[in-house]
């Protein structure tokens, strides 16, 4: 279609499918309909009754996947614990949420100042966010991609275990769905209105600046997309549009700078949420003293999580293959040939909304996979970009589709295999997590846990209830874990050992006046009970210290034998009179 000036994606409002480069009036005037022209056809028709099956999709799944325990990552607690410090005092210096991007936890905050710290409620939100990111995704491509496409990307993406598992977690994925919705949204009218008035430099002003702001709505919510403004400059600057490139880059900058001022200003925090991810730039995240990583080494750490995230958890993502497995070269190197064909395809064809959502998840993949340590493996972080990716792939069956007939015939075929795989993982999960949530709903809120994190689960609550004043003073490694399930009590959490020299590690402890040590033996592999493999920061932590100080522990309390949790008290005294001497 040649229209620079008419659309950000050259397929608008058709009645039937056109093959990628022709206009719509030759389609309208071919006689022949084809499989897709039906297909098309019918999902046009349908389309605000399939917006309603994708959502209630999403909602009955989200259900019937729900999990009312607490994540046991870490992050999902920590998230609860960040919102109760803005609900306790929103404008407090300390609530200020510095860990990550503040968005989430600010809305938390909110939520748990309304309804108090109801893990119910607050996961309730999460399906809230995932439901209607789906809605305002489907709102903002409609009449721009084809339904084709569009339809089976979101219903997949609605059916999918691994999003249906976050739609039931205090983790920010959700809020970044609805927040990737709403830009996307936001962001295809303004590139509408840039074409539109190419030649007036003050009408692409506004819609330009809107652009920018979009990429600080994005950046406040995930860390990562600070590059989020990185897509819409390349798309803007393929579509010649060098005055509304500068202008959205201009507003993205300046929105950070304002941002930085006002949380200066009302919380008296001069910081940003990035000063607390310098585990990035280390060799090793929680090895601090073998330094800091290498120009080469940020390149290895893009090879190798491409393999992790595209042949291991994108496989796991689409139900093909198992969450942890071997790394695959051959899938690697094949998925990132595919999506670089659609790239150019896109480009060829002048599918520019497709292009732009193509561009978008590319950077924010490719930053991510040199920024994450290779270590951490999560799989939502590319989960998250599960509808875009799915939209790129099917766009290359829908384009051969257009120019071999009989390949038309594949695509059902394809999306049939994509929607067994997708509900195959789904419901056995469902049949593994149903009984457990209504267990949970009947009072007990340790089952389904592991034995390691019952005795820690137990062990927070004796904390509460015979420590109700000290909990402070207890240095523990899952600290937000110990603030759910004590009731909202603090712990000091140790997150790492920096030194092992006992004098260096003692010094903070004495600082923030911690007495206690709570060690706990939880699993490194959380899905199976392997002798002396756990996750050791505190043992290791209490270890160094024994060196130079022996009897440095005192023992106060255990929960559990067999993988168990324990409670030790500093002898502070002991310790100072072998320093006297």
């Amino acid at each position: 279609m040649k229209s620079s000036k008419k659309s950000a994606g050259n397929i608008k409002k058709f009645t039937t499918p056109p093959a990628p480069g022709k206009s719509e009036k030759k389609v309208r005037n071919n006689t022949t309909s084809t499989l897709f022209d039906g297909m098309e056809r019918h999902f046009m028709q349908k389309s605000n009754l399939y917006l309603i099956l994708i959502v209630t999709t999403a909602a009955l799944l989200s259900f019937l996947c729900f999990d009312v325990k607490i994540s046991t990552a870490n992050d999902d607690a920590l998230y609860i614990e960040a919102g109760a410090r803005y609900a306790k005092n929103f404008f407090a210096k300390e609530s200020f949420y510095l860990a990550n991007a503040p968005l989430y936890p600010t809305l938390l905050g909110i939520i748990i100042k309304i309804f108090g710290v109801n893990l119910l409620i607050l996961k309730s939100f999460s399906i809230l966010f995932f439901c209607s990111g789906l809605a305002i995704l489907f709102l903002g491509l409609r009449n721009r991609i084809p339904y084709l496409i569009l339809i089976p990307s979101l219903l997949l993406t609605a059916i999918n275990f691994p999003f249906l598992m976050y739609a039931s977690l205090t983790y920010s994925e959700c809020l970044y769905l609805l927040m990737i919705g709403i830009t996307f949204y936001i962001n295809y009218k303004c590139f509408d209105k840039i074409e539109e008035t190419s030649d007036s430099i003050k009408g692409q002003l506004f819609p330009a600046i809107l652009l920018g702001f979009t990429g600080f709505l994005l950046m406040i919510t995930r860390n990562i997309a600070a590059i989020a403004i990185i897509p819409v400059l390349l798309y803007l600057l393929y579509r010649r549009k060098f005055i509304a490139s500068g202008v959205a880059l201009v507003m993205s900058i300046f929105m950070y700078f304002f941002y930085r001022f006002i949380v200066k200003i009302i919380w008296q925090v001069d910081q940003s949420q990035y000063e607390g991810q310098k585990l990035i730039f280390q060799k090793d995240a929680y090895n601090p003293a073998l330094g800091m990583e290498t120009p080469w080494g940020y390149v290895i750490r893009l090879v190798e999580n491409a393999q992790i995230y595209i042949s291991q958890r994108f496989m796991y993502v689409l139900g093909f293959g198992q969450e942890i497995s071997q790394n695959s070269i051959g899938i690697t190197v094949i998925s990132v040939a595919i999506i670089l064909w659609a790239l150019y395809l896109m480009i060829r064809n002048h599918q520019n909304t497709l292009l732009y959502s193509t561009l978008f998840f590319c950077c924010l993949l490719g930053a991510s996979f040199i920024a994450l340590q290779t270590s951490w493996g999560q799989t939502r972080f590319i989960m998250i970009y599960l509808p875009l990716i799915l939209m790129s792939l099917f766009y290359i069956v829908y384009y051969y589709g257009t120019k071999l007939v009989f390949l038309q015939y594949l695509y059902p075929v394809i999306l049939f295999i994509f929607f067994i795989s997708s509900f195959k993982l789904t419901f056995s999960k469902i049949g593994e997590r149903f009984p457990v949530f209504l267990e949970n709903l009947k009072g007990d809120p340790t089952y389904g846990y592991t034995p390691d994190w019952q005795n820690y689960i137990k062990m927070s609550k004796w904390c509460a209830e015979n420590m109700p004043d000290k909990t402070q003073q207890i240095a523990v490694r899952k600290a937000p874990m110990s603030f759910i399930f004590s009731g909202g009590k603090e712990f000091y959490p140790i997150y790492g050992t920096p030194a092992e020299d006992a004098d260096s590690l003692l010094t903070p402890l004495r600082q923030a006046n911690v007495n206690y040590f709570m060690p706990a033996e939880l699993r490194a592999n959380p899905d199976m009970y392997i002798e002396n493999q756990i996750i050791g920061t505190i043992h290791r932590y209490m270890y160094y210290i024994m060196v130079k100080y022996p009897n440095a522990f005192e023992f106060v309390h255990q929960e559990g034998d067999l993988e168990k949790t324990q409670l030790y008290k500093i002898n502070w005294n002991y310790i100072d009179s072998l320093k006297s001497n």
